[in-house]
């Protein structure tokens, strides 16, 4: 930020924070950073972290290198971890999100107890299912060429099988956390409600894209679905509100399940979750189909 420091004013500001707990001296061998350090910053600027959610995000979009004609690649995941005895529940759950065409993917991975994977370690008696974020698709557009732009986290509120309108949004460009976090620990949901009767409240996001671009998007989800990818709640017209929320000029709206139904859902049917999304890159060879695990 272009501040002159010199090693004293270094050590000093260092000498304070370790009075504070915030980082801890190991004498000759310097200083690391304490949990309540990791905390503070977490915490700190709130102001200068507005938007910081939404860099991440297209950070890890970009970074997606799915092809789905090849069926190959890397693919943005959430990580959500459970106790390992609801497994097969958790598993059940993923499978009729799957069937209702509520969930993005059919690719899941299970990491078991003291597994690890990438940045992903597993504490005893855990188990790890991690499942394919909406991110991913937003990366393969984005990589054919398609720009597009994420605009808000909330809630869709189901009637019949059918989406009826957004009750709720918070835009991702003005938040420091994930959205739809909010919503799912906020037990505002009622996902298991729409698998047995079609109504219900459900996490979700929406995006918006240039109206040139809508024929080709619409190629591509097309061709995503052939390969058993779903999760798109509704694409608008050029100029058009979607589920009630009016779009930029000259653009379309484009909504997808959030990456936290599967979570969600599970922490109404009374399972403990630790969620992690969007966590990390997947390769997808490295998943397999949900449906072969039952």
């Amino acid at each position: 930020r272009g501040f002159f420091l010199s090693e004293r004013a270094i050590r000093y500001h260092l000498r304070l924070l370790e009075e504070k707990g915030f980082v801890e001296g190991h004498e000759k061998a310097g200083r690391t950073i304490t949990k309540a350090g990791l905390e503070e910053l977490s915490r700190a600027l709130a102001y200068e972290r507005v938007g910081s959610i939404l860099t991440k995000y297209l950070t890890l979009a970009y970074n997606v290198t799915y092809d789905p004609d090849r069926d190959q690649g890397e693919v943005v995941s959430n990580v959500i971890m459970i106790d390992k005895r609801y497994l097969d529940d958790a598993v059940k759950i993923i499978v009729n999100l799957l069937e209702a065409g509520l969930l993005p993917s059919p690719y899941v991975k299970i990491l078991d107890e003291e597994e690890e994977y990438r940045d992903v370690a597993v504490p005893k008696g855990k188990t790890a299912i991690l499942t394919v974020c909406n991110l991913t698709i937003d990366g393969v557009l984005i990589h054919s060429g398609i720009p597009l732009i994420l605009k808000y986290g909330g809630l869709v509120q189901f009637l019949k099988w059918k989406p009826l309108r957004f009750v709720d949004l918070i835009s991702y460009e003005h938040s420091t956390v994930h959205p739809l976090e909010i919503f799912v620990y906020k037990r505002a949901t009622s996902i298991l409600r729409i698998l047995e009767s079609g109504s219900g409240m459900i996490t979700a996001n929406m995006r918006e894209i240039p109206a040139a671009a809508r024929e080709d998007v619409l190629k591509m989800l097309e061709k995503l679905k052939a390969k058993g990818w779903g999760g798109i709640i509704a694409f608008g017209m050029p100029n058009e509100p979607i589920l009630g929320v009016p779009v930029s000029m000259d653009r379309c709206g484009l909504s997808m399940i959030g990456g936290m139904t599967p979570a969600a859902a599970m922490m109404e049917a009374g399972i403990h979750v630790e969620t992690f999304a969007p966590h990390c890159l997947t390769r997808i060879r490295d998943m397999e189909i949900v449906t072969k695990l039952t």
